[in-house]
């Protein structure tokens, strides 16, 4: 039996934040779920000459979850959030 919900494409995802800091994706994870903020990552590949291994990853959370991530981050020392990115954009693709 399938639900009225179940044809409903939904796309409100929100390019939350960017970081390129390993040890900093740890603690932003941490604290999300700490929160319970839902979330998923993207990756961007690093530049071709850039010095960078490692990339960038950018946190999407849903729209209606942006304050209790904000909030989320406050736990965290100065030093960490000195290393995050705001970005606050829509997701431009569709993952389903």
């Amino acid at each position: 039996m399938e639900t009225a919900y179940q044809k409903v494409k939904v796309h409100n995802e929100l390019e939350w934040c960017q970081v390129t800091d390993m040890a900093t994706k740890e603690k932003i994870e941490k604290v999300l779920l700490k929160h319970r903020v839902s979330y998923f990552v993207k990756w961007e590949k690093p530049k071709l000459f850039s010095n960078d291994k490692f990339g960038a990853c950018v946190f999407c959370v849903n729209q209606l979850q942006k304050e209790a991530a904000d909030d989320a981050l406050q736990d965290l020392e100065e030093e960490v959030k000195g290393k995050i990115r705001f970005v606050n954009r829509k997701v431009d693709r569709m993952f389903y």
